[in-house]
């Protein structure tokens, strides 16, 4: 695994570094969500974009996606399109997709996005091809809110979605006992010695909160927790995430 650097952070070395999300529905939340984040101890922030009410008015999102990246300042900050197939708010068009991403990328200095694996395959290669164009960073995602695969199964996931050439894979699934924890946790950690992208996963829920706070022992280096509104099941607050990792580096 290679580190990556997102605006100056290293993902993929050291403690595994604290996201929180801004979910607001309008501008004036966003922002104020935004000034949230900058007075926390996340080390990175990302704008659930699927929260925003007004998704279909370009010129709103890129002028408030510019604030967020004022306001925010040295920390990066990652533009997430959630579709409601992988647990989103909104039902998105892969066209739609496709333009909003690229006007953001041309027209923001936003540090990376977060593209869906399970999108078209024309649409996932031209966006990371031009966000790497643009030098934004790429997370290849994916969102299992039902279940658990096994263990084999996320290997072969993480595996596709590195094949992509983006700079970091993500995985998250819904597990239904430990045992699925312990198989992503051990899932996680085998690809992690054959790929050289970092890694995200989690587990969500109750049941899969360790997997938030655990990552640096089986090679998941980023973790979401919220100031305020949740973007996902399981999510703990900042605080208690950050002094959970600094315990356990120790």
């Amino acid at each position: 695994m290679t580190p990556v650097s997102f605006k100056g952070l290293s993902l993929g070395s050291g403690v595994p570094k604290i996201c929180v999300p801004i979910t607001g529905a309008d501008p004036n939340l966003v922002i104020g969500q935004a000034g949230e984040a900058v007075s926390s101890s996340a080390d990175i922030a990302e704008w659930r974009l699927d929260y925003f009410n007004d998704l279909e008015d370009t010129a709103e999102i890129l002028s408030t996606a510019s604030r967020i990246v004022e306001i925010l300042g040295d920390l990066p900050l990652i533009i997430t399109l959630r579709d409601r197939a992988e647990g989103g708010k909104r039902q998105i068009a892969d066209a739609d997709y496709l333009k909003l991403y690229t006007q953001i990328m041309l027209q923001t200095e936003v540090t990376a996005i977060d593209v869906e694996w399970q999108r078209e395959s024309t649409i996932t290669n031209q966006l990371i091809t031009f966000a790497r164009t643009h030098q934004v960073r790429t997370i290849i995602s994916h969102h299992e809110f039902k279940r658990t695969p096994a263990r084999t199964e996320m290997v072969d996931q993480l595996m596709k979605m590195s094949r992509l050439g983006g700079d970091v894979v993500k995985l998250a699934v819904m597990p239904k006992d430990n045992e699925d924890v312990l198989n992503l946790m051990v899932a996680t950690h085998e690809t992690s010695q054959q790929i050289s992208q970092p890694i995200i996963t989690m587990a969500m829920g109750s049941l899969g909160a360790v997997t938030r706070v655990a990552g640096q022992t089986f090679n998941s280096v980023l973790t979401f927790a919220t100031n305020s509104a949740l973007s996902a099941p399981g999510q703990l607050t900042v605080d208690e995430t950050r002094k959970i990792l600094k315990i356990i580096a120790q």
